[in-house]
């Protein structure tokens, strides 16, 4: 993800866009993914860092362990122009990295993608569709391969106003979303504008353009004047969103269910809203309010995660 600067944040679990812009820029780059484990790793089968040719790079593939060494691998591979497996570990030819508790890993360094193929991933995720990466193998038995899948990043859609709205904007930004802010609060939109936030601004009509969402998408309304809720949450109740909050006491949660169930909402709908908003009550600081909520927010969407064993993981598929 690029920050507001212009700068990459290296820990990112997304390193596509990272790799295009190296490859537009006229870079070599080196597509480095984690294809296998024995024992325990703090990254998953499918991890995966982007390094280009000057040695900057995006991702993770440990702890902090093995970054630098995989940098320079990765430059190497570069400068012969060949993919390579390289293990790490036990049983690695570097028998100064060692893993903890004794594990191993295999990385593959692929410098043979295409940027026409990058590109079409980077489409079908911003396009919010799920996507598949060949990653070749070679050094290994009948030079397998690797299908890797991608899922869009999760998404955040803020609807409200104030200090605590602003906050768990930036926040979840950190935490690797997609973070959108539906406001009618000019002060609130400006103090988003620098970072790298996508801002709809509300008119007074109270007719807010239809709410859309799928299931990799959390929404949370943070209105002051409760009014607003009523003329948005109806097109949210009826998205696939995982998650659906509301900021509010709970005197204000009742009000909400009873004028929404006058609106015709159905129960079912209701049941799924989360008031008050956030894993703790009483909060009255914006960050601890924010933090709250977002913690909530992140309960379910691992659970979506678990439902989905395939969700960015990688298959086998042995192809000579």
């Amino acid at each position: 993800m690029k920050n507001a600067d212009g700068s990459w944040e290296a820990f990112d679990d997304y390193v596509l866009d990272f790799a295009l812009e190296r490859m537009r820029l006229g870079e070599k780059v080196a597509l480095v993914t984690l294809v296998k484990i024995e024992g325990s790793s703090p990254r998953p089968v499918g991890a995966q860092m982007a390094v280009s040719e000057t040695g900057e790079w995006v991702g993770y593939l440990s702890g902090g362990c093995i970054e630098r060494a995989v940098v320079a691998e990765a430059m190497e591979a570069i400068g012969e122009g060949k993919n390579r497996t390289v293990r790490y570990g036990r049983g690695s030819k570097y028998i100064d990295i060692q893993l903890p508790c004794g594990s191993a890993i295999e990385l593959a360094f692929d410098v043979e993608t295409k940027e026409a193929d990058l590109a079409a991933i980077d489409a079908r995720l911003t396009k919010r569709l799920s996507a598949v990466m060949k990653v070749p193998m070679p050094d290994t038995a009948g030079n397998e391969s690797t299908l890797r899948q991608y899922q869009p990043r999760k998404k955040l859609i803020i609807a409200g106003v104030g200090p605590a709205a602003v906050q768990l904007a930036r926040m979840a930004t950190i935490g690797g979303f997609d973070v959108a802010v539906w406001s009618y609060d000019e002060a609130t939109l400006q103090r988003l504008a620098t970072h790298m936030i996508k801002t709809v601004a509300l008119t007074g009509s109270k007719h807010p353009p239809r709410m859309e969402a799928d299931a990799r998408t959390a929404i949370v309304f943070m209105f002051h004047d409760h009014e607003w809720e009523l003329e948005i949450m109806p097109s949210a109740l009826g998205t696939d969103a995982f998650y659906v909050g509301a900021m509010g006491s709970r005197a204000t949660h009742r009000l909400r269910v009873r004028q929404l169930a006058e609106r015709g909402i159905s129960e079912a709908q209701i049941d799924r809203i989360h008031g008050p908003a956030g894993l703790f009550a009483g909060s009255k600081s914006a960050a601890d309010i924010a933090l709250s909520i977002l913690a909530e927010i992140m309960q379910p969407a691992q659970t979506h995660e678990a439902s989905k064993p395939s969700a960015g993981m990688p298959r086998q598929d042995t192809a000579a």
